[in-house]
């Protein structure tokens, strides 16, 4: 393999092992600083295209994967195939490869530059590289220029194991999300009575207030009933709140902290939320209060882990489509008008509801 580090001389020494990425003033964008870390691949800058030495300046922007260093080791990570000779005997190592970003975004002259010392290592680490996209070209005076670029490719045994137990650890997941994630909801909340389709209520306070209330409803759900008819209702509505709103509210911890995981580790997450409500108002209403406990629910997401979610949620960040669809009412009426049926019951208790479903992970 072809080596030409004595003819370039370097503009910075960087940790291979790790990625490293410094910033410098991009056009239009003001002044960048700073430094990320992840576990492989970071173009690392030697010279220009004649292998001259070269002073980054306030003025210059280095070669760019398209979507940061973030996504330069997601592809990498994605891409590379570990030798499985070398994985059985539990051998890590680094490959370094270099390659020419031309000013037209593509890369050419790519070859290994610093073995790891295995063939299958350093063949599938030039592999990955000659696989790569176009990037973004180093700019000088956002001018677009030739530069010459390193990429160290690392092959880390426990990390490759890491990522095979969290594979499947997500396989799991996404058979449990299969099954539809139902919330549940008290009477004409959040917000009574208004037709505003959006609210500023996140769904756990409203569940939190649903639990606390438990012993009014099982109260009132046998009220008006004696004997085993009145036992019967009263454990109904006690196991329904213990195994179906505990529930739903638990699946929906579980979903959120998923999404966290999954959308910031670069996967593509996609499902439909739907509302209902119980058919004690007109139809019109139904629909907004639907409206408005979707958004609840999507407000504790967006207020989750620190506000993670938020920019997926709102669309400005990519990563995950939300399909709302507040359906209003249920197609079905109730024998009475009574408020213990209408209001405490059973069946009206799970009219009111959300459901998260096809639940699409990528």
């Amino acid at each position: 393999m072809k080596s030409n580090f004595s003819s370039l001389k370097i503009v910075a020494v960087f940790t291979l092992m790790a990625c490293f990425t410094m910033g410098y003033a991009q056009c239009d964008q003001g002044n960048i600083y700073g430094q990320r870390k992840c576990k492989t691949g970071i173009a690392i800058v030697k010279g220009d295209s004649t292998g001259q030495h070269v002073v980054p300046t306030s003025a210059m922007s280095l070669p760019t994967f398209k979507g940061g260093n973030k996504a330069m080791c997601r592809y990498i990570n994605k891409t590379k195939k570990y030798p499985i000779n070398l994985k059985n005997q539990k051998i890590s190592g680094t490959t370094t490869v270099q390659a020419k970003v031309l000013a037209d975004s593509t890369l050419t002259d790519i070859e290994v530059v610093q073995s790891s010392g295995y063939q299958e290592f350093d063949d599938e680490a030039l592999r990955v590289v000659k696989s790569f996209p176009k990037m973004i070209p180093c700019t000088q005076s956002c001018e677009p220029m030739d530069m010459i670029v390193q990429i160290p490719v690392v092959f880390d045994y426990e990390q490759e194991i890491a990522a095979e137990k969290k594979k499947a650890e997500m396989e799991k997941i996404k058979k449990d999300f299969a099954k539809p994630i139902t919330l549940y909801f008290e009477n004409d909340r959040p917000d009574p009575r208004t037709k505003s389709e959006t609210t500023n209520t996140e769904y756990v306070g409203l569940y939190n207030n649903y639990m606390a209330a438990k012993s009014n409803y099982v109260t009132s759900a046998g009220k008006g009933l004696t004997g085993a008819k009145k036992a019967e209702a009263e454990q109904a509505v006690e196991a329904f709140f213990n195994d179906s709103i505990q529930t739903g509210y638990d699946r929906l911890v579980k979903l959120t902290n998923f999404l966290v995981d999954a959308l910031e580790d670069g996967h593509k997450v996609e499902f439909t939320i739907s509302g209902f409500a119980s058919p004690l108002s007109n139809s019109d209403y139904n629909k907004h209060l639907s409206a408005r406990r979707i958004q609840s629910v999507l407000n504790y997401m967006a207020q989750a882990k620190g506000g993670v979610l938020a920019p997926y949620i709102n669309g400005s960040k990519p990563g995950l489509t939300i399909h709302r669809n507040p359906e209003g009412q249920v197609n079905h009426s109730f024998s009475t008008n009574a408020v213990r049926e209408t209001v405490y019951g059973l069946q009206a208790a799970k009219d009111r509801k959300i459901v998260i479903d096809r639940i699409v992970i990528k």
